[in-house]
């Protein structure tokens, strides 16, 4: 190695700005097209480089030769990229992954409106089929009025509306099975 060679691996393992002035020169161009193989992006691939030449700044790393310099710079940059195009991927799998889920899950939305759809049809049927009393009734109380309100709508005793209120319940319970509560709730409610 000729003493210009070893003035200038000197002010590296110094880290004297001017060698550094010097390596960017020397390698800037050449490093970017390395990264350039591995990465397509222009502005990716001078991030990579200059990731790599800040990196060697703030390391302890000592070289004996210029060959050393290139090998250690060229690893960087390779690993740097590899790296970056590992980061890449992941994102795009997670974005897959993301829209994926998005589309079960629009799908799930579909399926649980299709069966609110039908049991809010059950409970309905359910309804029409009891009693006119009972049916009135009932509905007035899922709609959200009070025993009070129903009372004096139908111009009724609290103590009837409450009584055909619960005769309206007991017969849904045996209309719809142990799962009315839940239906009734889903039909309403949700």
């Amino acid at each position: 190695m000729d003493e210009q060679e070893e003035e200038f691996i000197r002010r590296i393992n110094n880290k004297e700005e001017k060698g550094y002035r010097e390596l960017f020169k020397r390698y800037y161009r050449y490093l970017v097209v390395v990264a350039r193989r591995y990465i397509q992006d222009p502005d990716d691939a001078e991030d990579m480089v200059q990731d790599a030449l800040l990196n060697l700044w703030q390391s302890t790393k000592q070289f004996n030769s210029t060959y050393g310099l290139q090998q250690y710079l060229y690893t960087a940059v390779k690993n740097g990229c590899l790296r970056h195009l590992q980061r890449k991927r992941s994102e795009q799998q997670y974005c897959e992954e993301m829209r994926l889920t998005a589309t079960e899950a629009e799908e799930n939305i579909e399926d649980y409106e299709h069966m609110r759809e039908e049991i809010r049809r059950r409970v309905h049927q359910a309804i029409d089929e009891l009693p006119e009393g009972c049916r009135k009734i009932l509905r007035e109380h899922l709609a959200g009025k009070k025993n009070e309100e129903i009372a004096d709508l139908f111009q009724l005793s609290i103590e009837t509306v409450k009584n055909q209120k619960k005769n309206a319940m007991r017969l849904l319970h045996d209309k719809l099975g142990d799962v009315y509560g839940l239906m009734l709730f889903i039909a309403f409610n949700v």
